[in-house]
């Protein structure tokens, strides 16, 4: 039950209690959080962007493209494979990595997007 701290709210109470039921659990609202903090680092980020681009890229190539050393970046990777984000396959002694969930390669192309905006709107 929705326990209302100013009765100033505008807002009617069945509104505030309908969003209150919205929200996630607290179990999913720790996994969204994590999922946040992968994307919240610059060389994470950059991996990513890399991966919705090309589809899918090994170590050596995304080394290239960040400019960072290897162990670096399979230090990023270990941690957006472990959160769920990439996924890797195998080709002889290559391993290439890849979006793991199809609609992120979406969702960094419109982040992106909306950056750029963003700031060709505040020049």
């Amino acid at each position: 039950m929705l326990e209302r701290s100013s009765s100033s709210s505008k807002v009617s109470y069945l509104v505030l209690e309908s969003t209150q039921h919205r929200l996630a659990s607290l179990t999913e609202l720790s996994s969204l959080a994590r999922g946040f903090s992968l994307l919240g680092d610059p060389t994470r980020l950059k991996i990513l962007l890399s991966l919705a681009h090309a589809k899918e890229l090994c170590v050596s190539d995304l080394a290239d493209i960040v400019r960072m050393e290897t162990s670096a970046i399979s230090h990023q990777l270990r941690k957006l494979r472990d959160g769920g984000l990439v996924t890797t396959h195998r080709e002889g002694l290559t391993i290439y990595y890849l979006l793991n969930i199809p609609v992120l390669r979406d969702t960094m192309a419109t982040a992106r997007s909306l950056l750029v905006e963003a700031t060709e709107a505040g020049k």
